[in-house]
């Protein structure tokens, strides 16, 4: 028990008024006349009955009132365990919240989370009920709201910190969703960070319910860290040599000067080294000359020292692999010379995945969709065999058709009609019309062919002029990717089996359009040749927590993944048991290179750690508050022992209930001495 004003306590030194008065209390006596006393022998007399304690039940009563009165203006406060079983509107649901994140990983501040957690279990009454949640960018629930004190702490005791980034918005959410199934009325989050800046991306004004209050307790502190913050470098290469530069940026939080030394190693041989002097800028880059490559996939990684306190953001890890460049078939009749455009936009830059084919049509007598990905047909008079070319697509080949001014549509629309997603109407010649051309306004911006157009790059299609077209009617599953300003389809689309189909309108040279003479001649043709041949750019290192797709990796969308498959993870550990059901995806959980063993061989995947979760600014509480805590929520981190028994009197009031007693005491003993007093002893006095 405490007390608010304990300097009233010194009035129960008044107890002493009433113990005093009955030992020296004198009966009065009453007087009765008498002749005389000269006869009269005078004996001593010792008044002992004077010096002991009198109507004990008064005196009782009396010391009971001003105790009771005293502890009243005490203010007292119970702070005991039992109370919370007195009165169950005093127990609380607490979801003790423990940020895991990559930068709790230095000790210190690891052991200070894992003390503050352990004091709040210990801080638990009987009555009330806790749950252990641990967060980075996802939150784990990892104990029941019907777990012991005891199990909390085994529980405790075998938490570890990750290299997830963070996400306050998702820890809050799932505090929130567990104390909707607590028992108590009392609901509380305590929530044990760094506050660290990162994690307050993406609040969207979510905020946490005003029943719920939240305490935090910051086990932060300011630590130097320097980091990889990102790297330029591309998976796939299709030469002996690495064609390009490879471009590393550091950074250091908080920003100050520094210098050190960057390596670059593949498959763990040190290629080349390159020293830094970071500025008060706190960034630096740095550059690696290329190196010579063996056919397939090689093992990289990028080291700078000095190390620091955070060292699994010290190294990045990247993978790059060999690669044949991918057939591109082009099939033209004999007098067509349109497809120079189309080669040399497909052969504009370094490092090119494609090598484009031309041949006249009918072309080679078998088209082998694993080795030519794609066909494209370039404004064929007659379209060739219709069962060779069906017979390819399904099997997951990619067909580009290119319609202009030499097609004769009735030969499609008869001997193509169960192939094409449109059925050919009549060319539509704009030049000759009122107006000189016709632009593309219609566009799925969001498709894999605009996306990269769909920022700043949008008027690079809507300013390309058509002065011709084929006239378009799309079949019911077909998609319509794009439209010209008439409203008819300029490019068209349809699954067939596990290939593609796209149509385009118009032609590959400057005759129908200029768009051959247009900046976005080369990425729209690059993107197409993408889409339609399913080739998929993969990244040459992912993140912690992205999801890995084993179909992709495998790189065999025929087999999907029913095939027998280990993954490997940078400890040598397999990530699933041989007895394990092999999904589809799987998320990785550390940085390094995972391995990848299948019946096709074994691949690499390269990780790394998120590089904002690097970036060790925090923020303070109030802001942190002001962003996800309504104000009625709010507790504070560093409160006062004053403060936190002023709030507890104030839920429990209990001078009032000592006030009453003390009131109802002085009473009884009012009654007790009136009756006490006619009965007092009548002593002679002589």
């Amino acid at each position: 028990m405490l007390f608010l004003t304990p300097l009233f306590l010194i009035g129960a030194l008044a107890v002493g008024v009433p113990i005093f008065l009955h030992l020296v209390h004198r009966e009065k006596t009453k007087r009765t006349p008498f002749a005389s006393l000269m006869f009269i022998r005078k004996i001593p007399f010792k008044e002992l009955r004077r010096r002991r304690l009198t109507h004990l039940f008064l005196l009782f009563l009396r010391c009971l009132g001003i105790l009771l009165l005293v502890l009243a203006f005490g203010r007292p406060v119970v702070t005991g365990m039992w109370l919370n079983q007195v009165n169950p509107l005093l127990a609380r649901s607490v979801v003790i919240l423990i940020d895991h994140s990559l930068s709790m990983t230095p000790q210190p501040i690891w052991d200070a989370a894992l003390q503050a957690a352990e004091e709040k279990i210990q801080s638990l009454s009987q009555a009330d009920e806790a749950l252990i949640v641990q967060f980075g960018e996802s939150a784990e629930v990892l104990s029941q709201w019907e777990e012991s004190p005891q199990q909390l702490r085994e529980i405790l005791g075998r938490t570890q910190p990750s290299f997830e980034a963070t996400s306050y918005v998702e820890a809050l959410r799932v505090a929130v969703d567990q104390l909707d199934e607590a028992r108590n009325i009392k609901k509380e989050i305590y929530l044990i960070t760094d506050l660290q800046h990162a994690g307050m991306a993406a609040a969207a004004g979510w905020r946490v319910p005003v029943d719920v209050s939240v305490e935090i307790e910051n086990v932060g502190r300011e630590i130097p860290n320097l980091f990889v913050e990102e790297v330029r470098v591309e998976r796939e290469v299709f030469t002996n040599q690495y064609p390009h530069v490879i471009l590393a940026r550091l950074r250091g939080n908080p920003e100050q000067p520094i210098e050190g030394e960057a390596q670059l190693f593949v498959e763990g041989n040190l290629i080349d080294r390159a020293t830094f002097k970071m500025g008060s800028e706190g960034a630096v880059n740095v550059t690696f000359k290329p190196f010579d490559l063996e056919e397939g996939v090689s093992r990289g990684k990028i080291v700078i020292e000095p190390t620091d306190e955070l060292p699994a953001d010290n190294d990045y890890y990247f993978v790059v692999e060999k690669q044949e460049p991918r057939r591109i078939l082009v099939l033209q009749d004999k007098d067509t010379s349109s497809a120079f455009y189309l080669e040399s936009a497909l052969s504009a830059g370094e490092n090119l995945p494609f090598a484009v084919e031309l041949s006249v049509s009918p072309g080679p007598s078998e088209i082998n969709a694993s080795d030519t990905p794609l066909v494209v047909l370039n404004d064929l008079r007659q379209p060739p065999n219709l069962s060779r070319l069906q017979s390819y697509v399904e099997s997951g080949g990619g067909l580009i058709v290119v319609l202009s001014n030499s097609v004769l549509g009735e030969a499609y629309n008869r001997q193509w009609a169960e192939l094409l997603p449109v059925e050919l109407l009549e060319r539509n010649f704009v030049r000759s019309q009122t107006k000189p051309f016709t632009s593309i306004t219609q566009v799925n911006w969001e498709h894999p062919i605009f996306w990269i157009f769909q920022d700043v790059h949008k008027t690079a299609i809507a300013s390309t002029q058509f002065y011709s077209y084929w006239q378009l009617l799309p079949k019911q599953d077909a998609t319509v990717l794009a439209r010209f300003s008439e409203g008819d389809p300029a490019l068209v689309e349809q699954s067939v089996g596990k290939g593609r189909v796209l149509v385009f309108a118009s032609s590959l040279d400057p005759i129908w359009t200029d768009f051959p003479l247009r900046s976005a001649y080369v990425p729209f043709w690059y993107r197409m040749a993408q889409y339609a041949g399913r080739w998929q750019t993969t990244p040459a290192a992912l993140q912690i927590n992205q999801v890995l797709s084993v179909e992709d990796s495998l790189n065999d969308s025929s087999e999907g993944t029913s095939g027998a498959w280990n993954l490997i993870d940078p400890r040598g550990q397999r990530v699933l048991g041989l007895s394990d059901e092999k999904p589809g995806f799987i998320q990785l959980k550390m940085p390094g290179h995972y391995e990848i063993r299948s019946n096709k061989g074994t691949d690499w995947v390269a990780v790394n750690t998120p590089p904002e979760e690097s970036d060790l600014s925090a923020v303070a509480v109030e802001e942190f508050q002001a962003v996800f805590v309504p104000r009625e929520a709010r507790v504070e981190t560093e409160i006062s022992l004053e403060q936190s028994v002023r709030e507890t009197d104030r839920q429990q009031s209990l001078w009032w209930l000592f006030l009453l007693v003390g009131v109802a005491v002085f009473m009884a003993e009012w009654l007790v001495a009136n009756r006490i007093r006619p009965a007092s002893g009548v002593q002679q006095e002589s």
